[in-house]
């Protein structure tokens, strides 16, 4: 990194720091809903490292209930919005409904983070349209987490003062000041998404459905991902009595957060109006499919969380639960399970199981076949076997799938060194291990060969 994208970089986390602490010096508290003691004690760290009294701005929580019981207590009596970091899944139960509580009573005056281990796509987006803020993947440096915090409570700024109020007037009735505001923020920010929706929420409330679906289609067009513009149109279709419109716009959301089982209830019933039962039993199908898949997570998840508690300390036990959790995922297996074949993987090799271990890997290359690091894995399973003409050949296909593979770190470098060296083709084992001495001038394995084949 250069002098000055490395001083473009400290200033840039030196702002979001300053954005934390206004956010904690105005009256500002964190709450976690989390059963990961690493993750707390990285947010008591963070703060620390602020100066901040963790202990007098961040509290734990057992779970959602007491969650939810805390903010009804917290929120009153704030003059900030309460921050919630809230696991995505705890004790066996998806964090959807207690999000959904806590925003649809508190809507801004309550942040909320959704954090867990590798979310795919649909199930971030199911995150944040049942209400989520922003979803943090663990692990996250503390770096990171000062900047996930700044973007959730950042401070509003002249728009955001003006859409706030608008948002107030029109829960409260006054219709003509709300879109007094509203016309004033259009002319701070012209198209505005938020905008639009909040003049929608007054049209409609007006009872003038027209005016509220342009606004709302306005929305939807400023931001075709946002999901929001289109749950708007739902409703308005359901007030307005147009089931058409109401089907191609919950259609369109489907397509967005295909992960929603109840939207695809709801579309299967209005198929199933229109007497086309064929298509509300495709939907009931994929709702209970969908179902099925949440349960499996759910299960998958704590069955590897039991795996690493167990840790080292005994790794038959370790590797039964983690077989359990990928035969528990069935048919939802998808690329963001790769990490559960990687931990049985390691775990299969640490018993000097390199077979099994391959075997293992090639069942992950069904789902995502290309895979390099699976490729690489099978190389290092064949050269813990003593195979090391095979291992080469699949750090190659590793090496042709993603070329800077060897620069992940340097003991990729090595390992793919010590296979060509056992193959004797001394020049490609010197090359990685230059490779992993760029990385690490410090990695002394990979020093000590090269000096060895030298001589």
């Amino acid at each position: 990194m250069s002098n000055i994208a490395k001083i473009k970089a400290e200033q840039t986390a030196k702002k979001y720091e300053r954005i934390v602490l206004d956010y904690f010096g105005d009256g500002g508290m964190a709450a976690a809903a989390t059963d990961d003691e690493s993750f707390s004690r990285l947010v008591k760290f963070t703060l620390g490292g602020l100066r901040l009294d963790a202990k007098a701005v961040f509290r734990e929580t057992a779970g959602y209930d007491e969650l939810v019981a805390f903010a009804n207590k917290a929120v009153g009596r704030m003059t900030a919005p309460l921050l919630l970091f809230v696991e995505r899944r705890l004790h066996k139960a998806a964090c959807i409904k207690p999000v959904k509580v806590l925003k649809t009573f508190y809507g801004d005056r309550v942040r909320v983070i959704v954090i867990g281990t590798e979310m795919s796509r649909d199930e971030l987006i199911l995150n944040h349209e049942i209400g989520a803020d922003s979803c943090i993947t663990k692990p996250i440096s503390a770096n990171a987490l000062i900047e996930k915090i700044a973007f959730a409570v950042k401070p509003n700024n002249q728009l955001g003062v003006l859409l706030d109020r608008a948002a107030e007037l029109i829960a409260s009735g006054d219709l003509d000041q709300a879109e007094r505001i509203a016309a004033k923020a259009f002319e701070i920010k012209p198209d505005s998404l938020k905008c639009h929706l909040l003049m929608g929420d007054a049209s409609l409330k007006r009872g003038d459905y027209e005016a509220a679906e342009k606004h709302y289609v306005a929305a939807a067009r400023a931001e075709k991902l946002y999901i929001e513009p289109l749950k708007k149109l739902v409703e308005l279709c359901r007030e307005s009595g147009d089931s058409d419109k109401r089907l191609a716009y919950l259609s369109r959301l489907d397509t967005l957060s295909p992960l929603n089982f109840e939207r695809k209830v709801e579309i299967g019933g209005l198929h199933l109006a229109k007497g086309d039962t064929d298509k509300a039993k495709d939907y009931f199908e994929e709702a209970r499919r969908v179902v099925t898949r949440v349960a499996s997570d759910m299960v998958s998840d704590s069955l590897m969380q039991i795996a690493r508690a167990i840790g080292e300390k005994d790794q038959d036990m370790a590797l039964r639960f983690v077989t359990e959790a990928i035969e528990a995922k069935g048919s939802s297996l998808g690329q963001a399970d790769l990490w559960m074949f990687n931990d049985r993987g390691i775990l299969l090799r640490r018993q000097g199981l390199w077979q099994q271990a391959v075997d293992n890997y090639r069942k992950a290359l069904e789902i995502a076949p290309g895979d390099a690091g699976l490729f690489y894995n099978i190389g290092v399973a064949y050269a813990e076997g003593r195979q090391y003409d095979t291992a080469v050949d699949h750090f190659e296909k590793a090496l042709a799938a993603d070329p800077n593979l060897a620069r992940q770190a340097p003991s990729v470098g090595y390992n793919i060194a010590t296979a060509y060296h056992r193959c004797r083709n001394l020049a490609e084992a010197r090359k990685f291990l230059r490779i992993s001495l760029e990385i690490d001038p410090g990695y002394e394995a990979a020093r000590r060969m090269l000096e060895h084949l030298a001589e």
